[in-house]
């Protein structure tokens, strides 16, 4: 159950992510990747999640509370 809330905290994370960036293709072109790449993710991965963290304005754990971030 706690799996399915972290899940559930996560996929919210990506809709935060996308608001403030201006969308999967404005996101997708700051990470140097392609707009059909950002719509497939329905988590964001974890390689995407470091490089989103990196702006600032996100932390790994906010953006994947379910993975173990050191």
């Amino acid at each position: 159950m706690e799996n399915v809330k972290l899940r559930n905290q996560a996929i919210e994370k990506k809709r935060e992510v996308l608001a403030k960036y201006g969308g999967g293709k404005a996101l997708a072109e700051m990470l140097g990747i392609s707009p059909p790449a950002v719509s497939k993710w329905d988590l964001i991965p974890p390689y995407r999640a470091f490089q989103i963290s990196q702006y600032g304005d996100f932390t790994m754990q906010e953006l994947r509370p379910d993975l173990k971030v050191l």
